[in-house]
């Protein structure tokens, strides 16, 4: 299924801990529930119960209790995953454990990516840009358009 969620928003965390998602994002959320973790990247990931549930299920059946691999992708993904609830503004409260993992302090920048959302800090998430330019270009020249 596809969610639509696209764009990019630059936000602000507040001192409690919780981002006003944009109205653009919020429309294209089929439910005012979202499961928040950490990311592969140093992001945080916020997925509707869908998406989550798929993705979840695919790290199960792929996963084995004696694999380093596997307890590596489980504690680092499953383990901080938890559901949070749009509140009626429109903001969600982040975990203060994720956020300090992945260095997200107060502005941020907001991604839609389809089936879920990223949050990233802002000076992180610049990093990230200029240290995968030339990844990006040779991804780039790989597709055929």
């Amino acid at each position: 299924m596809e969610y639509g969620i696209k764009g990019q928003f630059n936000g602000t965390i507040d001192e409690k801990g919780r981002l006003l998602l944009p109205g653009k994002i919020r429309a294209s959320l089929p439910e005012d529930v979202l499961v928040q973790t950490r990311s592969v990247d140093r992001c945080i990931w916020l997925f509707p119960l869908e998406p989550w549930n798929k993705l979840e299920s695919q790290i199960r059946e792929n996963s084995s209790l004696t694999s380093s691999q596997s307890r590596l992708i489980q504690r680092r993904l499953i383990a901080p995953a938890h559901e949070v609830n749009i509140d009626s503004a429109g903001r969600i409260k982040l975990s203060a454990s994720i956020m300090k993992s992945v260095d997200v302090v107060r502005d941020c920048v907001i991604l839609g990516l389809d089936d879920h959302i990223e949050v990233w800090d802002v000076e992180t998430y610049e990093e990230y840009q200029k240290a995968t330019e030339e990844e990006l270009n040779e991804a780039l020249e790989g597709l055929n358009f």
